[in-house]
């Protein structure tokens, strides 16, 4: 049975774990929020760049503006199918403004620029992206910020390495979804030259 693990979900199950109360909402203005909020990104972004996942990235303009959050005056809704946000953008006068302070939680972009924003995001059919060794990763890794936030270094690391081995195991699923393809085919040039007799 396939599962997908929530942003939120996956910074409580780091929270708890570590006898932090949990966030009851995306923004509460607690300082864990805060904190594991601006990580969030890195920590994605970094494991989704080093691991062989099977992702593609889209570009997509977003028009519908609701209120915004976090200290943004519009938020944007993301597609459904949106794994995780790389970039946000605004064309001025046909060219591409990247200097634009923005946030994302679960659903939504936030900025305070009115009249559509473009995203780059990714999305992916395969399960073990977002599955339960992937967010078991991403949550050991929010676990160290938490730790060296309570300035314990050497469980930091710990924690670092046990995120690792959780990443590697996803890794590892995600690339057994993959067909089998042989590295090499070799030219009928070379099954001339080298076969027998």
């Amino acid at each position: 049975m396939d599962h997908s693990f929530s942003m939120l979900q996956i910074m409580n199950a780091a929270l708890s774990t570590q006898g932090f109360d949990e966030i009851v909402a995306e923004n509460d203005g607690s300082e864990e929020w805060r904190v594991l909020s601006r990580n969030w990104p890195l920590i994605v972004d970094a494991e989704l760049e080093a691991g062989a996942y099977f992702y593609t990235r889209e570009q997509v303009q977003l028009t519908q503006e609701t209120a915004g959050k976090f200290g943004f005056s519009i938020s944007y809704l993301v597609p459904a199918t949106a794994l995780h946000v790389r970039r946000l953008w605004i064309m001025n006068n046909g060219v591409r403004d990247t200097d634009i302070p923005w946030g994302q939680d679960g659903t939504h972009v936030h900025c305070d620029h009115s009249g559509g924003v473009f995203i780059e995001y990714m999305i992916s059919s395969d399960p073990a992206v977002w599955g339960a060794n992937f967010s078991l990763g991403v949550s050991k890794k929010l676990e160290a910020v938490l730790l060296r936030l309570k300035e314990e270094m050497a469980a930091a690391k710990s924690m670092d390495d046990d995120a690792d081995e959780f990443f590697q195991t996803a890794r590892t699923m995600s690339s057994k979804g993959r067909s089998a393809t042989e590295p090499y085919k070799p030219s009928r040039f070379a099954n001339a030259r080298f076969r027998r007799g």
